[in-house]
């Protein structure tokens, strides 16, 4: 066995490593002279204090380059990939949609006429807006079916109702909810066991199928749940969605019919007889969606009894139904 504090070298015996001692000292020095063989013995102090210094894989202008490639990538991936995806898929959603209405045109004109009073109630010139928008919606959304079959009036329908009330917007898609489910009859959630006719969560719009169509069949009760649970979507998508200068614009006008909603919904609250539904006293959210579903079921009425905020709703969604071109002003429809 080699005594202690001892180097063993492979082809000789043990050499007691002394590191203070002078033959140490020559000893590392022909180490590092026989892994780094050098010319002049005299510049064995400085590559030894080369090879102490940290090493690079890459020289520090290749290093740079690598590092604003890297940031390139991800300045492209947040801000320019996002934009040409959105471009792409808007072209090819504006393929499909042309497509769709060259082949089905009069069928979905003619659901449309059924079951919507509002589109049968436009210019031939607006039933072709209002039916370019609901296709365009149409495909833009996911609609999940619970207990319900798949037939392609139901989305088209579903569609036309958002649409009724963005008419007058220049956006319209409520790009914050790309779910839809559609429920075959009313529901119970298990958070509260209340049964829901249609809901508006961060997960998607939920509507009960059943329910849809009753408050379409009578246009005049002004029980809408397809008009209720849109007007729902609408304010959750510009206070939660991405906005644009017409979304803050939006909202700007959103706000002042809170202003002149306030002691309406303070008065209903309060037991005051009133034109609107009792529901709408729940919460301010559920009068907003309650005046909605009046304004287009009971306009006339509406006006009469109460022509500030009938005139407040009408300045919010840019239209009228009682008006005979509906838009009130084409700029903010997108039609200038």
């Amino acid at each position: 066995m080699p005594p202690p504090d001892t180097l063993l070298h492979p082809y000789s015996s043990a050499i007691p490593l002394q590191p203070d001692s002078v033959f140490s000292s020559r000893f590392l020095d022909s180490v590092l002279q026989a892994i780094h063989p050098l010319s002049d013995p005299g510049t064995q102090g400085i590559r030894r204090s080369m090879l102490d210094q940290p090493r690079f894989i890459m020289a520090e202008w290749q290093m740079f380059g690598v590092v604003a490639i890297i940031i390139f990538l991800l300045f492209f991936m947040a801000l320019i990939w996002p934009k040409l995806m959105a471009r792409y898929t808007n072209k090819k959603i504006r393929h499909i949609v042309q497509e769709d209405l060259g082949h089905y045109h009069s069928q979905y004109d003619d659901w449309l006429c059924r079951f919507n009073p509002y589109y049968a109630s436009l210019s031939p010139e607006l039933k072709e807006r209002f039916l370019h928008r609901t296709i365009t919606f149409l495909h833009t959304k996911e609609f999940r079916f619970h207990s319900l079959s798949y037939e392609p009036y139901i989305p088209l329908l579903i569609s036309g109702a958002a649409v009724q009330i963005t008419f007058g917007l220049k956006n319209y898609l409520l790009d914050f909810f790309p779910v839809i489910h559609v429920i075959r009859k009313e529901y119970v959630l298990h958070m509260d066991k209340e049964t829901y006719y249609g809901h508006v969560s961060p997960s998607g719009i939920y509507i009960a199928w059943n329910h849809f169509l009753d408050g379409y069949a009578d246009y005049a009760d002004a029980i809408n749940v397809g008009l209720h649970e849109m007007a729902h979507a609408v304010s959750f998508d510009v206070f939660l969605g991405q906005c644009d200068h017409h979304d803050h614009a939006f909202r700007s006008r959103l706000e002042e019919f809170s202003e002149e909603g306030r002691p309406v919904f303070r008065a209903m609250r309060s037991g005051m007889s009133h034109l609107l539904d009792d529901y709408g006293a729940t919460n301010f959210d559920e009068f907003w969606a309650v005046c909605v579903e009046t304004f287009f079921e009971a306009p006339d009425t509406f006006k009469s009894q109460m022509p500030d905020l009938y005139l407040s709703i009408a300045e919010l969604l840019n239209q009228d139904p009682l008006h005979a071109g509906h838009i009130l002003d084409p700029e903010l429809a997108g039609l200038a």
